[in-house]
């Protein structure tokens, strides 16, 4: 039977939060947008044509665990003092309970995801960065029977092939690759992927990445800042300004919260990385299970597996410059040579200048030297990670999430670069630091059709604008 897929990522869904000066203004219900995704997929479904198999493909990050700092009033389990600010640990029993909170703070998603499922049609659902905790059987069990009582609630039975949960990727011969694409950025890749844990005193827990961690650590805490974004990254005149609007007249402390914040970071990585030494055996046994599940031969899964990027634990120096603390230890070695300079006997000009002329410029020539990569360099590159993968695999679509970027790029005369964007909130532009509604773009792939037909669009308050087989949407304003 031909099929048709719809293809949505980086929705972010957590628990909701409305405060009254703006703070994790992101998490407000004014931002919610379920009843969105089922009028797109009730319009996904009169759209197709008849005897098509339709196919929602969830691509990670649908969930947020990242950002749930809640914690329950009588919990069954002992809480870290950190758990009540930064989010409770990545443990199974943990994790469980943030799932089930986010699922009550969205029931209109899981109704529009029951209802789609009750008439007949399939979800796979493949895991990101962000809703990596769905690896624990318990979570996905909490999730699978909510969706269940949703499909019955329609009066339907959910089948066993109907719902699937992949931890790495989908892939359909001579169709499409679909994976969220967090692995080839080494911010947030995990280093055992299929099996992403470590041993603690509580269980085994998430190996949590380091945007991850610094989600939980510092981003939860900088509530005045959107996750979903890069505006958090500003120069120093910038950060300034924030504060002052934002925290110099509040109990709220934006300096205290980074320092012990990336000290924090810095330690959990450090101890992670000791903890990942040796592939744990059941790693190398999901990948084999995995190959078989798409009928691919072991050595096809080792070449998929080699293009992924190893975690930026690995380069200790990528972690200090990432949390600013390599500038911080610029700044205070040129705050001790002005101190030096002033207490020698040497002429005042020469007091005056090096600190005035040579150390700005010494500053600006490490800059210059250090850059080296950053958060946006993966955005740059997925486009040549899935031309690698159309080279090991052989499919017409490959498409990525995780960039918050919506593109399509023609790679060859029949291989298409998909990126989906997200459906969380976005700052808007032109200066204009003011949180709006995300792009809430989706893809679509109709293989029925003799060209293959490659949709990329973007729904809004049901409107949508679409862009075939090439080219970019056009970022918008506030709608």
């Amino acid at each position: 039977m031909p099929r048709r897929y719809l293809v949505l990522s980086d929705l972010h869904l957590c628990d909701v939060e409305d405060h009254d000066d703006g703070w994790m203004a992101h998490k407000s219900a004014r931002y919610v947008f379920d009843d969105d995704i089922g009028a797109l997929l009730r319009r996904f479904e009169e759209t197709a044509s008849e005897g098509r198999e339709l196919v929602l493909i969830l691509n990670g990050d649908v969930f947020d665990f990242d950002l749930i700092s809640a914690t329950p009033e009588n919990p069954p389990w002992p809480i870290k003092h950190r758990e009540r600010s930064c989010g409770l640990d990545a443990t199974a029993e943990k994790s469980a309970w943030k799932i089930e909170r986010v699922l009550n703070h969205h029931p209109r998603f899981v109704e529009a995801l029951g209802a789609f499922l009750a008439r007949g049609h399939r979800v796979v659902y493949i895991l990101g960065n962000h809703d990596r905790e769905l690896h624990f059987p318990e979570v996905r069990n909490v999730f699978v029977k909510c969706i269940d009582a949703s499909v019955a609630a329609h009066g339907a039975t959910l089948e066993s092939d109907q719902l699937r949960i992949e931890p790495w990727f989908y892939y359909v011969p001579g169709e499409l690759y679909a994976e969220h694409g967090n692995q080839y950025d080494y911010y947030t890749s995990f280093r055992y992927l299929l099996e992403p844990t470590v041993p603690t005193r509580l269980g085994p827990t998430i190996a949590l990445p380091m945007g991850n961690l610094s989600n939980r650590i510092l981003m939860n805490r900088m509530g005045f800042f959107n996750p979903h974004a890069s505006d958090y990254i500003l120069n120093l005149f910038r950060y300034v300004t924030h504060w002052v609007r934002h925290y110099a007249f509040s109990k709220r402390s934006l300096a205290a919260v980074w320092f012990w914040g990336s000290i924090a970071t810095v330690g959990r990585l450090i101890n992670l990385k000791s903890k990942l030494r040796h592939a744990p055996p059941a790693h190398r046994e999901r990948a084999f299970a995995l190959a078989e599940r798409f009928n691919l031969d072991r050595d096809t899964v080792k070449q998929l597996e080699q293009l992924q990027r190893p975690p930026i634990t690995e380069r200790f120096f990528r972690i200090l410059r990432e949390l600013w603390i390599d500038r911080m230890i610029v700044a205070g070695a040129m705050i001790v040579g002005t101190i030096v300079l002033a207490l020698v006997p040497i002429p005042l000009w020469i007091k005056l200048m090096v600190p005035l002329s040579s150390f700005p410029l010494i500053f600006l020539i490490y800059e210059w030297l250090a850059e080296g990569e950053t958060i946006f360099t993966v955005e740059q590159k997925l486009p040549k990670y899935a031309r690698a993968i159309a080279s090991i695999l052989s499919v017409r679509v490959v498409t990525f999430g995780h960039t918050h970027k919506p593109r399509m790029i023609p790679l060859d005369h029949d291989l298409t670069f998909v990126d989906t964007g997200t459906w969380a909130p976005i700052m808007k532009k032109m200066g204009k630091r003011a949180l709006v509604s995300g792009y809430r773009n989706y893809a679509i792939f109709d293989f029925a059709k003799k060209d293959g037909a490659v949709h990329l669009a973007c729904w809004s308050r049901g409107e949508h604008t679409e862009v075939e087989r090439g080219g970019e949407l056009e970022e918008a304003e506030e709608r």
